[in-house]
């Protein structure tokens, strides 16, 4: 173990099990900390990484390379904050204020491909930057895979996260960005291109609660402990579609003549409401302050209509779609029914058979022959 040490300089782990811990480290080389190829059980933790903001040729470098764990450190003056290789955990540390010479593209983590089973969480990552990332993963050297993004709070660049398939002719499989704090780019929270990434359960308060945390932090001699990404806000609770209007003919059998109609219901105060007919959005309603909302369709065609609703509340959270509520819209009169037989029985009643319309009502109508002339 390596720890409480100034360091002006880089380090090189060369062994495995090695770590490095609570150390200051000043470095104007291509890494603050390199672990080589083949090492394993590096661990590099609640370090200060000053980048110095530039490589030996004037343009950037890198403050972690190579493959380990890396957990509450806290890096700034580098191009590129993290560049892991396979087999990483990358848990709880502070990227910030990004500097290099020349022409940087500038990444909190990079990941160029060729690499697989890496964790980054918890982590704070700032890029005041509008290019490149705070997270970039790509297929530039290669394939990647199972690489899991969660509860980080990622802010700045092009766009905050990539998952870009056309830097190269590899795949990208089993990446993930979720429940992470995301905000501040200049185009856009994420580019996920080429690929199936998922990318659910973010919320886009990214850049606000970047605005709270330490500037400072770069200024002290000793290690400053990066900012936990929030608790996650609390998803409302699914709305309620109470009734519809006008529910014509036989009250309660869901079935109107109007092609347009009314709904009515409750969600969470000032949410906005999505109601969707089957898996199709058909419009939006606004939760009023005491929670209750209305909305009129467009008009309908005649069918049956299955309406659901989901509320989505300031911070970006969606609740679970409402119960579904069945409407027949109905506008059409029924073609005039048949009459196949008639027949009299023995209680001397006319029994008439005959086809109409399913689920339609029918009614005999008895008309007297005229009296003869």
């Amino acid at each position: 173990m390596v720890s409480g040490l100034n360091i002006t300089g880089s380090v090189y782990i060369k062994a495995d099990n090695v770590t490095l811990e609570n150390c200051k480290i000043t470095s104007g080389g291509w890494a603050g900390v390199t672990i080589d190829s083949g090492v394993s059980g590096a661990v590099v933790q609640n370090c200060t990484i000053d980048g110095t903001g530039r490589a030996p040729d004037g343009t950037g470098n890198q403050g972690i390379m190579g493959s380990g764990t890396f957990i509450g450190n806290n890096i700034f003056n580098v191009e590129n904050g993290i560049v892991p290789g396979s087999n990483s955990v990358i848990q709880g540390n502070y990227i910030h204020d990004l500097q290099a010479g020349g022409s940087p593209h500038y990444d909190g983590i990079q990941i160029d491909g060729g690499l697989s089973n890496i964790q980054i969480s918890g982590n704070s990552i700032i890029n005041q930057w509008g290019w490149t990332s705070a997270v970039m993963i790509d297929n530039d050297f290669g394939p990647v895979s199972n690489v899991t993004v969660t509860n980080n709070l990622l802010t700045g660049g092009a766009y905050t996260v990539y998952a870009d398939s056309n830097l190269g002719t590899a795949s990208i499989t089993g990446v993930s960005f979720t429940n992470n704090h995301i905000g501040g780019a200049q185009y856009g929270d994420a580019l996920i291109r080429g690929n199936n990434s998922v990318f659910s359960g973010n919320y886009t308060d990214g850049a606000q609660l970047a605005s709270t945390l330490n500037t400072s932090a770069n200024s002290g001699t000793t290690t400053t402990s990066p900012t936990t990404p929030p608790a996650t806000p609390e998803v409302p609770a699914a709305p309620a579609i109470a009734s519809w209007s006008p529910d014509t003919g036989k009250t309660g059998d869901g079935i109107t003549d109007a092609n347009q109609i009314t709904l009515h219901g409750t969600a969470a105060a000032g949410s906005t409401v999505k109601v969707y007919d089957g898996s199709t959005q058909i419009g939006t309603a606004t939760a009023t302050s005491t929670g209750s909302w209305d909305y009129i369709t467009k008009v309908l065609t005649d069918a049956k209509h299955t309406l659901t609703a989901t509320a989505t509340n300031s911070s970006g959270q969606t609740s679970v779609a409402s119960a579904a509520v069945a409407v027949i819209v109905d506008t059409k009169a029924p073609a005039a029914p048949t009459i196949a037989s008639d027949t009299v029985n023995s209680a001397n009643q006319v029994v008439l058979s005959g086809t109409a319309e399913a689920n339609s009502t029918i009614q005999p109508l008895s008309r007297m022959p005229s009296a003869p002339a």
